[in-house]
């Protein structure tokens, strides 16, 4: 609650000291004094600073926004369309991640040095090296543009249209938790515990399926934590490659007015969903590491 509240002060307060008047970029130049003076009443924007933010933050926790300045839409309403498209893209792309970098990840540790392992970890850091909007670009040349294999452009009743956007949001994860899952697998595999389990006689992939990987998941879970913080929060230039109406573009578009409701809205639910998601993280870490269970246990 703490870090929802302070995102939601912080973000206020560079919206409230922002050069851009919402009313002259709206109205247009030709815009009178009265006419500005009238649109800043309308829209509260002549109250003092901490009327204008208790307003905003109890429009974010009561879920009613008001109505956008450059429009009559109800924000709220928006931000429940928008919101869910970059959730669900985010979401396939962290799976998709998961299932291609965890293994190869392990692959990597267990063949240290080999061609296997120069070869995914080059390639790893291909993708952590790769812009997302030159990928997406590219993309849409060869296989929308040349090949014409792909559509160019989102949309949610054709799944092949998710193709090349989940592939583009997930590449830097999947780049990422593949060498923190062989970082994390090495060191893990030269402990003394699993010397030990294979001088009893464990076979390897059993030394390696029950000691080694779940130990070493707890690093791996931290970087996807991140990782999928970053990717909703920087969602934005994805989306506007692929032409996708999430919440991404949906808060730039609304920057440049600066339209204050609809980004405060935007940011802060992004915000609270990342909360959450770092909540499951550090759940997750008692799941999967019984150390941490017993000490919780103790408390």
């Amino acid at each position: 609650m703490f870090v929802i509240f302070g995102v939601a002060v912080l973000v206020f307060t560079i919206l409230h000291l922002s050069p851009f008047n919402p009313a002259a970029n709206i109205l247009g130049e030709t815009a009178t004094k009265e006419q500005i003076a009238a649109f800043n009443h309308m829209h509260g924007l002549d109250q003092p600073y901490w009327t204008q933010l208790w307003n905003n933050i109890k429009g974010i926790f009561t879920f009613d926004l008001g109505k956008s300045f450059s429009g009559s839409e109800e924000i709220t309403n928006s931000i429940a369309r928008k919101f869910p498209v970059t959730l669900t893209l985010t979401v396939i792309s962290l799976l998709l991640a998961m299932v291609i970098a965890i293994p190869i990840g392990i692959v990597s540790a267990t063949r240290k040095n080999s061609f296997f392992d120069y070869t995914f970890m080059f390639i790893a850091l291909l993708g952590l090296s790769i812009p997302n909007f030159w990928q997406g670009l590219i993309f849409i040349l060869n296989f929308s543009i040349k090949l014409q294999w792909l559509p160019a452009t989102y949309s949610p009743q054709n799944w092949l249209s998710m193709i090349m956007p989940v592939i583009v949001l997930g590449t830097g994860l999947t780049a990422a938790v593949a060498r923190m899952t062989r970082s994390s697998t090495l060191e893990v595999i030269n402990e003394d515990y699993i010397l030990t389990a294979r001088a009893k006689g464990l076979g390897k992939r059993q030394v390696l399926r029950k000691h080694a990987v779940r130990n070493a998941l707890i690093p791996i879970i931290t970087v996807i934590g991140l990782q999928f913080g970053a990717m909703i929060g920087g969602s934005a230039v994805t989306e506007k490659v692929f032409n996708i109406s999430g919440i991404g573009s949906y808060i730039v578009d609304k920057q440049f007015i600066p339209d204050i409701p609809a980004i405060m809205g935007g940011v802060v639910y992004t915000a609270i969903t990342i909360s959450l998601v770092n909540v499951m993280i550090d759940i997750m870490y008692a799941f999967f590491d019984p150390r941490i269970r017993s000490k919780m246990k103790q408390y």
